[in-house]
């Protein structure tokens, strides 16, 4: 049975936030200026760019003081994240004034690999990104995005080892997570961290469990978001250049629109499975999150709330999709199909949008890499979290009936 509440090293930490709270300390406090002050000072920097950032920055604090259910855990947790992501915009405007040039690095048929958690999007994005000239983004990078240093073997020594040290931690508090998605510094990961730098980021919604937040994002105009997030891209560029961009991540199903607006040549691959799996997979997978920050949980609010945003994701992306008219911009990947022929997947994906064909020795030795994780590892109930699947069928009719899914 998964745990609902706190595990010793949570507790241990809940507490010592609560009397850190009581004493009147900075750890747990979070307001504007607080943030502000802690991030210039840790850099010595005051330019972080588009201050638009602020509204959004501005809506994350005020709906975790009005969530009652948040500890004090939750709120140094919540402070520590708006403090490194004040930093990284600091930081990056610095970089960008030292390296002009980079503004002008081409960002050339972004792969982008859309679809629900446990649709095959790890995969796709996994073997896509083993030609040569393609490349992922690893967490090191995305959680670290500035260079720290001249030399790019000393800096990306570095860059790794503060990732390491932030998994051994969330492994040591949450233990359960590693048999759920296993990560490390250098695994291909989401990108939605680089969107996070602007605080107008779908996570702390469904992730997070800040409902209110998610609501008000959905009306937000992203436009500008994603144009941070390409000027981000190209600072990893710099760092690493490749030719073709693999990326991956749930979070561009909400905000389609803006994105391609960002990237108007992109190649969207899009993973389709039948919808209960990954809304019960994926309910039990982010409660570890939603644990840790409220201290206990109850299963039942959480899958019918995650079921929501899914269903208004895929919504959002088919209006978005019809909208746009070019369905010659789009591949849809049939998850059934993907776990059939993984690698003659790839290349009928690669043929459509008529990429460079990879060799498939290099796809088949990706296959061969065993993981923590695989199949079997991540057991969960659906009911428990508060999820039919005759509910969640007729919730998701349309999107089922226009793929062909169940």
């Amino acid at each position: 049975m998964q745990r609902l509440e706190h595990h010793t090293l949570e507790r241990l930490g809940n507490m010592a936030c609560s009397v850190s709270e009581a004493l009147g300390l900075p750890f747990t406090k979070l307001d504007e200026a607080s943030i502000l002050r802690a991030a210039q000072r840790q850099t010595g920097l005051t330019d972080a760019g588009d201050d638009r950032y602020l509204v959004p920055m501005r809506k994350v604090i005020e709906q975790v003081g009005d969530f009652e259910r948040y500890t004090p855990l939750a709120r140094a947790f919540i402070r520590t994240i708006c403090i490194r992501a004040t930093v990284h915009r600091l930081k990056i405007e610095q970089w960008f004034k030292d390296h002009p040039e980079a503004d002008d690095i081409p960002i050339e048929r972004p792969i982008f690999v859309l679809g629900f958690p446990r649709t095959g999007t790890t995969v796709l994005q996994n073997m896509l990104e083993q030609a040569p000239h393609r490349r992922a983004l690893q967490f090191w990078e995305t959680t670290s995005p500035i260079p720290w240093h001249a030399d790019l073997a000393k800096d990306r020594a570095a860059r790794i080892k503060r990732a390491d040290t932030d998994l051994k931690w969330a492994y040591r508090v949450v233990p359960e997570m590693k048999e759920m998605h296993e990560v490390s510094s250098t695994t291909a990961e989401e990108c939605w961290p680089l969107i996070s730098n602007t605080f107008a980021v779908v996570n702390y919604d469904i992730c997070h469990g800040l409902a209110p937040y998610g609501e008000w994002l959905m009306g937000y105009d992203m436009e500008w978001a994603y144009r941070e997030y390409r000027r981000m891209l190209k600072m990893l560029l710099w760092r690493i250049p490749a030719k073709q961009l693999v990326l991956k991540c749930p979070e561009h199903l909400w905000e389609l629109e803006p994105m391609l607006k960002a990237f108007p040549d992109a190649c969207i691959v899009w993973t389709h499975r039948e919808p209960f799996d990954c809304v019960a997979s994926y309910s039990s997978m982010i409660s570890l999150s939603r644990r840790t920050l409220q201290g206990r949980i109850d299963p039942r609010e959480i899958g019918p709330h995650i079921a929501d945003r899914f269903q208004r994701g895929v919504s959002r992306a088919m209006a978005a999709r019809d909208a746009l008219g070019d369905e010659s911009r789009f591949f849809d990947v049939d998850f059934k199909t993907l776990v059939g022929d993984r690698i003659g997947m790839v290349h009928r994906i690669e043929e459509y949008f008529d990429l460079e064909t990879t060799d498939a020795a290099l796809l088949q030795g990706w296959l061969d890499t065993k993981r923590s994780d695989g199949k079997g590892q991540h057991r969960y109930e659906a009911a428990m979290w508060g999820l039919s699947e005759d509910a969640i069928n007729t919730q998701f009719g349309t999107y089922m009936e226009r793929f062909g899914l169940g």
